[in-house]
Formats: structure tokens, sequence, C-alpha cells
């Protein structure tokens, strides 16, 4: 019983241990994760066609709801780029952001979320580490941040946001009526994506100059959003009323507690919203899991993927009860909790904590904020997300995954980001099947007087003529059995001094039923021409199961414990 609580409430367990050194390490994080956070996830609210309040409440009630239940004491969930822009597009399909209707299926959306999260934790979903291999993954998140940076430059350059999210639609939009540009809003965009790019390129480096601890230099590096915040509301006060009139703002902010209501919905609107919440699920999890398995592993810490889905779940569900939106791990926020020092959730506690005084006390004071320098916070982030070593690394490396990333990045800018993950998906198995329905299969012989064999195209070794020993690297299933069989056939058919064909299974480490057809009708088919059919090195899971076959029962040859044992016997050296 101590175990299962432990392992719901993480809290019970890193909480015994806690002290007031701890708590004033917690303090300090989250009072510094307090300057990224505040206008990020503002911004993130603007980017899911959500107003400047709701990216408040999301994090604030998501800090709180996963601080509860999550495994990692360093990760800071809320609004994220990514996922934020999933929520526009899939909302969309129902409303335009600012229609009547529009925020109710957003909620709607972070309900359902929520819940798939926590359904995958009831089948222990956690214990797989992915569906998505590491080239959808990077295919979907290089394209996913061109899409963010491409749907910030109408309001970048005074325009309001385009309705039709595409990349051909932003583009087609932003040509149709040049007439629309604000120089004004343009050399305050440009200003905040210049404050933000020195922050992150040089001031770390003049600060350590100047002599600050290296620790508070990359606290103060990473407040940048907030320097440039604040600098674009005091602009904005200080130009020319018919001037700052023209610029776009963030507007009124509720300066009071968010209503705590719980969001009830038909099946049938469960049902309509499952496919999107999936796989904003899926992206959240993977998302979260990744950022927080990396950060542990600077504490020589763990994480529990099962219970992350908990945390995670638990996060949504509490941003729906505030009318907020899907939430995810951020790596930026994270990143500066860990660094500066966080030891536990309480950490995110205090973020939230102060996020509601800001709520309450200084609403009012983003009501000048330029959404040009929200946009300007959004693409300075999601150009980080474009990690241009991995995709060299993943040309480079594998033709297959050079593909599989080609075809999500290039899916993802033409239908979207939920039909680009589902292709790159799809083209991902597709492209694991063709490659398993054709295993790599090697004619073995014996190097030099030694236990080991090698492919006789590769290395110098002695073989039999009497004995045509193969390795199968994969296991035998419906995929590739009949493969299988016709590589075994060919070469029987090529030399008739062959009496014994041995079957080396090292890699198989699974048997299905076509697998155990293809066995047993090639050794039908090879007893007919005089061969008998003989297997070596079979795993014990997949010996367990041959045993219980009358495949095995009735077999003519052998099964040996390693091909160095076959050999001797059936070559006779």
């Amino acid at each position: 019983m101590n175990k299962l609580v432990k392992e719901i409430f993480p809290v019970t367990d890193w909480g015994r241990h806690y002290s007031g050194a701890d708590l004033r390490s917690d303090t300090i994080a989250g009072l510094v994760v307090l300057f990224i956070t505040i206008p990020q996830v503002i911004a993130y609210a603007f980017l899911a066609g959500m107003p400047a309040e709701a990216g408040l409440y999301a994090c604030l009630m998501s800090l709180v709801g996963y601080a509860a239940f999550g495994s990692s004491k360093s990760l800071a969930v809320g609004p994220t780029a990514i996922v934020a822009m999933m929520t526009l597009e899939a909302a969309s399909h129902y409303h335009l952001p600012g229609e009547t209707g529009y925020t109710a299926v957003v909620v709607q959306l972070s309900v359902v979320t929520g819940l798939v999260l926590i359904s995958l934790r009831v089948i222990n979903f956690g214990a797989v580490i992915s569906f998505l291999s590491h080239a959808v993954v990077t295919g979907f998140i290089t394209a996913a941040a061109i899409l963010i940076i491409s749907n910030q430059f109408p309001l970048m350059i005074g325009l309001p946001s385009a309705t039709d999210t595409s990349m051909l639609g932003v583009y087609r939009y932003l040509f149709t009526d040049l007439s629309g540009y604000n120089l004004t809003v343009v050399m305050i965009s440009l200003g905040a994506v210049a404050l933000l790019v020195f922050c992150r390129t040089w001031l770390g480096g003049l600060l350590l100059r100047l002599g600050l601890r290296e620790s508070m230099a990359d606290s103060l590096v990473k407040s940048a959003p907030m320097y440039a915040v604040v600098l674009g509301i005091l602009l904005i006060g200080l130009m020319p009323s018919d001037m700052a009139g023209r610029v776009a703002v963030v507007g009124d902010v509720p300066g009071s507690l968010p209503h705590v209501s719980v969001v009830l919905m038909s099946l049938e609107r469960i049902l309509q919203l499952l496919p999107s919440a999936f796989l904003i699920a899926m992206v959240v999890f993977m998302e979260s899991t990744s950022i927080g398995t990396a950060i542990a592993s600077k504490s020589r810490d763990k994480i529990n993927p099962n219970q992350e889905l908990v945390g995670l779940g638990a996060a949504n569900l509490g941003s729906s009860l505030v009318g907020g939106f899907p939430v995810a791990g951020s790596f930026a926020r994270s990143i500066v909790n860990f660094s500066s020092g966080a030891v536990s959730q309480v950490a995110s506690l205090v973020t939230a904590s102060l996020v509601l005084v800001t709520l309450v006390l200084f609403a009012s004071a983003f009501h000048d904020l330029p959404k040009g320098v929200l946009s300007a916070i959004i693409v300075v982030s999601a150009w980080q997300l474009i990690d241009l070593s991995a995709i060299r690394k993943i040309f480079e490396f594998n033709r297959t995954d050079a593909v599989t990333f080609s075809a999500t990045f290039l899916a993802v800018l033409a239908f979207g980001v939920e039909n680009g993950v589902l292709t790159g998906i799809a083209i991902s198995f597709l492209l694991l099947i063709r490659k398993s329905s054709k295993p790599h299969i090697a004619v073995v012989g014996r190097v030099g007087d030694s236990e080991h064999f090698r492919n006789v195209n590769r290395f110098d070794v002695t073989t039999s003529p009497r004995v045509l020993a193969v390795r199968v690297d994969e296991s035998f299933y419906f995929v590739n059995a009949r493969h299988i069989e016709n590589f075994i056939l060919e070469h029987i058919a090529d030399s008739r001094e062959i009496e014994h064909v041995l079957v080396i299974c090292t890699a198989a480490n699974f048997i299905d039923t076509s697998g155990l057809e293809m066995l047993e009708e090639l050794s039908e088919n090879l007893q007919e021409v005089g061969v008998t059919l003989h297997l070596a090195e079979v795993k014990s899971p997949v010996m367990d199961k041959l045993r219980e076959t009358g495949f095995y029962k009735n077999m003519a040859g052998q099964v040996f414990f390693t091909t160095d044992l076959a050999m001797k016997e059936l070559a006779g050296n």
C-alpha cells in the first residue's frame, strides 16, 4: 500500500526528506521562472487563439495539478508553443478564434486530452517509449516551428492573425493587402527580436565579464522575455496617443481569480474531439517525458513514465477547470527551473503562487503590451526548436530516416500538424515493414579454428559443402517468412552437395504462426530433395513456443545449443 501511495503521490516520498534549505532553493527557482513564464504563457495563449488570461489560468492550474502527481522534480508544466499550435488547428475545425463557441471547444479539448493521458496510464502506456520515431518527431517539430513562426508574421507587421493557418494561407494573406502594414509595429517587433537574440547570444558573456556569478548571469539571460515585455509596455506609454492607438495591444486582462467549473460534454462530443486529443496527448507525453528524462539525468534522478501520464493528465484537467487549454512540459522553463536550483515541485507551486499574485495585483499592467512583442517571443522560442545538427545527422546516417523526416516535414507544412504527424507515422511504419520484409540473411562460415561464425562475404572463413549455415537477422513472422524461405531454397537449388540446412536464430525474438508454417513447409520441401533442416541458438522464449508445436515434435533435424556444436556434428569440422 505504501508503495502504491508513493507512486500516485510522489510528494509522500521526497517530502519526508524536505528541509528548510530545500525550501529556500525552491523559492528562488520559482521566482526566477516567473519572469520567463508570464510573457511566454500570454504569448502562447494568443497562439492558441485564446485571450491572455487563459494562458495565465492554464499555467496556474497546470502547475498545481502536475506538482500533486508528477514524478519529475524540476519539470515546469504549462502552455507550450507546439501544443498551442495544435490546439489552434484542432479547435479551428469547429469555430474560428474570436467566434462564440471557440473557447468552449478549446476547454473541451483540454478535458479530453487529460482523460486520454490518464486512460493511457491505465493501460501502462508509459512502458512504451513512443510510437513516434526520432525522424518523425524531428520532422514534426521542425515543420511545426516553421508554421508557428510563419503565423506570427502578420501580427509582427500590424495585420490581424490569418484565418488560414497553413503555410500557403499565411503567405497568401501576407501579400494580399500590402497597405495594411504598420511600420511602427514592424519596428517594435524587430526591436523585440533583436533584444531577445542579443540576450541569448551576447548578454551572458557580457555579464560574466562584469563579474557576475554564472548562475546569476544565466538566470538574467533566461529572463529576456520579461525585458521585452516591460520595454514594450513602456514604449507604448511614451508614444504619442495617435501612434500608440495604431498598435495592437493585449488589452484588458481580468485582474481576478479564475472561475472554476467542471466541463461536461456528451459522448458524441468526446468522440469528435478524441482523434485530435489523442495526437495532442501523444505530443504532450513525448515532449514532457523527454524533457523530464534529460533533466533527471543531470541530477542522477529518474522519472516514472506511467506516473507522468497521471501528472500530465491532472495538469490538463486542471487547466480545463479554469477555462484553459492543453498544456505540456516546457523545455525553456524547465531548464531555467533546474538551473536556478529547484529541488522539488515546490518550486512550481511557488511559481503558481506568484502567477496568482500577478493576476490579482498586476493584470492591468499588461493592457498596453504590444502583440508584436508577444509574437517576437514566440518566433525566437520556436526558432530554438529547429535542431539543425539533428537534421544533418539524420540525413548523413540513415536513408530511411531521411525519407521519414522529409515526408513528415513536408506533410506538416502542406496538410497541417495533425495530418502531417499521421502521415509521418504511417510512412515510418511502412518503411519499417518494408525493411522487415527483406531482413539481412547471411551465409556464414567458421573463422579460423575458433568457435565464431561470420558472413562469408565479409570475412575469410571456412565452410562445408555439405552444410548451408544461414543466420537470419530478424524474427520470423508474416512480413518476412516467404523471403527467408525463398532465400534458402534458391541456395539449395544452386548446390546439389548440400545435405543439411542450419538456420541460426540468434536475432529471432519471436515467431508467429506464419513463421511457424514457413518452417514446417521448408522442412517438408527440403526433405523431398534429401536435405534436413536444423536450428541453432534458439532463444528460450522462442524455444518454449516451439516445444508446444507439432513441427518440433516431428522435425527430422535437431535444435543445437550453439552453431559450433552444430557444425562439428553436421560437417565434422
